[in-house]
């Protein structure tokens, strides 16, 4: 006992007895407690309750059975009737002519006058309705193709025009057998058509006609008469400001010739391709008759079967000069 003597002289000599005496009294009171909590009663045994409708369930059965009454009635039955001995015949279907239906946006009014999306609460001020059955929405007109353009057999297309123009490029054109350019009051050029290569093309210079660039010139540079010109090439030519001959004058005009592309368009028919040669500029062969009257003839032939030039060799070229020379001689 001296340990519980030592701790309560402890706690009165630290004036803690209060704490003293709660600690006697729990230790007194735990054990009273625990020997007094009484055992959990047994629950009690549930009731089976029956209900009414429970009870008639078990007594009465869901079905019954069918009397004389019922038997002799008509039964009656969902659906259409069916005999299943009958085979069943698949109907075809039959395409119904399609109708397109056009809409349009109108706005839709409520029986008070108000518009729909004030009675809903929204925002929006119409609604799509459709068209009435059986009628067809307008179809916009669609442009009509433009048709493929045909090019003539051994037609050119070039660009050709003054030199210094500030707008780039001479414009683009295409040119037939023959045909005078610029125009045929001023035939600086006139192109008389494709050699047998089927890549050269010949035009006939104007007297006095400076050439430069990328041609070959017949017979020479210095006397060209007709230039050889391929697709790609270029040539520059400068028409003099008189007919003095001076070569050191400033020329009145320079022109520029781009050969872009030659037409090697063919036909199949004979009909087809003899109309086809002869399309030509005719106030060009004029021009060129004209140019052969007067300086002689031209070191090229024309063939209208195949509607492509042969360069007449020398002995050919004396032949026709000779031919000439008599008819001349034969006028006078």
């Amino acid at each position: 006992m001296s340990v519980i003597t030592d701790t309560w002289r402890f706690l009165l000599q630290r004036r803690l007895w209060p704490v003293a005496v709660l600690l006697i009294a729990a230790a007194v009171a735990v054990p009273k407690l625990l020997a007094s909590q009484p055992t959990s009663a047994p629950a009690p045994p549930a009731a089976a309750v029956k209900s009414d409708s429970a009870a008639v369930l078990a007594t009465e059965p869901i079905a019954a059975r069918a009397g004389d009454a019922d038997r002799s009635g008509r039964r009656l039955v969902l659906g259409a009737s069916k005999d299943p001995f009958k085979p069943q015949v698949t109907p075809t279907p039959t395409s119904a002519p399609a109708t397109v239906k056009a809409t349009a946006t109108t706005p839709v009014t409520g029986a008070a006058g108000g518009s729909s999306g004030g009675s809903s609460g929204g925002s929006s001020a119409g609604s799509t309705t459709p068209a009435a059955p059986g009628t067809t929405a307008p179809t916009a007109p669609t442009a009509p193709a433009t048709p493929k353009k045909k090019y003539e057999l051994n037609e050119l297309t070039v660009r050709f025009g003054p030199s210094d123009q500030t707008g780039g490029s001479p414009p683009r054109k295409d040119v037939k057998r023959l045909e005078a350019l610029p125009s045929n009051d001023l035939p600086v050029l006139i192109y008389l058509g494709v050699l047998r290569d089927m890549k050269t093309a010949v035009f006939l210079v104007d007297s006095g006609i400076v050439a430069q660039g990328d041609g070959t010139c017949r017979p020479s540079r210095t006397s060209c008469e007709t230039i050889e010109l391929r697709a790609g090439e270029t040539e520059f030519l400068d028409v003099p400001a008189d007919d003095s001959g001076d070569a050191t004058a400033a020329p009145a005009a320079q022109y520029q010739l781009d050969v872009l592309k030659i037409r090697k368009t063919t036909t199949t028919s004979a009909k087809k391709a003899s109309k086809s040669l002869a399309r030509v500029s005719k106030s060009g062969r004029k021009i060129v008759r004209a140019r052969i009257a007067g300086d002689g003839p031209l070191r090229y032939h024309y063939d209208s079967k195949t509607g492509r030039l042969e360069k007449l060799s020398h002995k050919a070229y004396k032949a026709v000069v000779a031919q000439a020379a008599r008819a001349a001689r034969a006028h006078f």
